[in-house]
């Protein structure tokens, strides 16, 4: 009798399948937390040191030698295009153009009278050209002497600030003395080196974030507006320049900079760090399909800040299991007991 119930037990333990133990065990299905996967953009971030420089900057110079007879701005002072920042002595081109203005009135009335003349067959045409010629060449002797007196007054070439000078009354200059510099300060350029990575963006001359370094709390919105034509090939970079709107000028030109590209990529996947698992071959996540577990497999993009960008068969939507993932088994029976609205 005891044979008997030893051959009984062993059929038993021969044909009870896995399914049937799982039921003999109460065949309960697992308890997890899901939450819908939504997709993020990848994005890094590139920084570097900018320098600003003023839109539009000259240093002024004469453009003759000449004794300084007046100097008529203050530095930090605004001017406006054509404004007179300094004079010269000019008294011996302005004797030149009286001169010359002189005898271009006497040459004109010759013309008139020889051309007179010259209707009543009196003189040859001959004489009625020298004199045309004699005036049309005081002409431009008084274009000479025009541009000489003008060249003892220097003029701001366009609106802006001035700077510091040391030039004073009285001083003799010479062409390679700056008088001062000027500067249109409303815009700004910010110079910088960003890497090859960069040059979508920088082509694109998409926006830029600029953070003054005196000020590190303040972020600024800037354009990218100039892009170098060649990348530097000893260190795999490129210049280009962000236009800073300074209409209430805040800054100045020769400010530093911290310059923040944001670059954007595909859109991935985000999943939090403790939904992901690593396999044998790969890492993996775990998706609640039909009340069912479904592994799939996933490669990581980018690390974030408690989560992560993935790659895998994965879909907006779809239900991630965020907790209770430890035990699982593919197509094993699963229960969403809470639901997360998002990875944050």
């Amino acid at each position: 009798m005891t044979l008997f119930r030893l051959i009984i037990v062993s059929l038993a333990i021969v044909f009870f399948s896995p399914a049937q133990a799982q039921q003999a065990r109460g065949g309960q299905a697992a308890q997890v937390i899901v939450m819908p996967l939504s997709f993020e953009q990848q994005s890094s971030r590139i920084e570097a040191v900018g320098t600003a420089e003023a839109v539009r900057s000259v240093v002024i110079y004469p453009a003759v030698a000449d004794k300084v007879t007046a100097v008529n701005f203050l530095p930090g002072q605004l001017v406006e295009q054509g404004d007179v920042l300094l004079q010269l002595d000019d008294r011996r081109q302005q004797v030149a153009v009286d001169r010359v203005t002189i005898q271009l009135a006497d040459a004109e009335r010759t013309v008139n009278r020889l051309q007179e003349s010259r209707q009543r067959g009196a003189i040859a045409q001959s004489d009625l050209d020298d004199a045309i010629t004699n005036r049309d060449l005081l002409k431009v002797q008084m274009a000479e002497a025009k541009t000489n007196l003008e060249d003892r007054t220097v003029r701001a070439p366009f609106s802006g600030v001035v700077g510091l000078t040391d030039v004073e009354a009285g001083d003799r200059i010479t062409l390679q003395t700056p008088i001062t510099t000027l500067d249109n300060r409303e815009q700004l350029l910010v110079n910088f080196v960003a890497p090859e990575a960069a040059l979508p963006i920088l082509s694109a001359q998409g926006s830029v974030s600029l953070q003054p370094w005196l000020s590190q709390g303040e972020t600024i919105a800037a354009v990218i507006s100039q892009v170098d034509s060649r990348i530097d090939t000893a260190n795999r970079s490129i210049r280009a320049r962000a236009l800073l709107d300074n209409a209430q000028d805040q800054y100045r030109p020769g400010m530093s900079f911290r310059v923040i590209l944001e670059l954007k990529g595909d859109s991935y996947a985000v999943v939090p760090e403790a939904a992901l698992l690593w396999g044998a071959t790969s890492a993996y996540v775990w998706l609640m399909q039909d009340n069912k577990a479904v592994r799939v497999d996933v490669q990581i993009i980018q690390r974030l800040s408690g989560r992560l960008l993935v790659a895998g068969a994965l879909n907006a939507g779809d239900m991630l299991i965020v907790e209770g993932v430890q035990s699982l088994r593919n197509d094993q029976a699963v229960t969403a007991v809470a639901t997360e609205d998002s990875v944050l």
